[in-house]
């Protein structure tokens, strides 16, 4: 499974596709460490991908830490998120959960240095 979370200040919103690229969940969690290990703790290894920002670097190290492998996308390389005229927060989350499910190298990684 590969999840993409478009990440916001108080809520952050997923989509989940399965092995074959069907959407079989979407929804939001509080963007907060409680929040990320309400949702994320029970789950098997899943890729995840989100935009690098503000939240970006506490989270992707809380879910690395909860097993999950974590793919922060260069944000400069994603026209067609941040230059979308259909843009939300749903739409946002499918389309870095897409990219990262065909070729992760598309959405250009980061590593963030860690917090501590």
């Amino acid at each position: 499974m590969t999840i993409g979370i478009d990440l916001g200040d108080v809520w952050s919103h997923y989509c989940t596709l399965n092995e074959d690229g069907e959407v079989v969940g979407r929804g939001r969690f509080r963007t907060s460490p409680s929040g990320v290990e309400k949702w994320f703790t029970d789950l098997p290894r899943v890729r995840i991908a989100m935009e690098a920002g503000t939240h970006s670097i506490w989270i992707s190290e809380q879910l690395q830490e909860l097993g999950h492998e974590v793919i922060v996308a260069n944000v400069r390389e994603l026209c067609a998120i941040s230059h979308s005229d259909r843009k939300s927060d749903q739409v946002d989350a499918e389309k870095l959960a897409r990219y990262a499910r065909l070729d992760p190298k598309i959405l250009r990684p980061i590593a963030h240095r860690t917090v501590a």
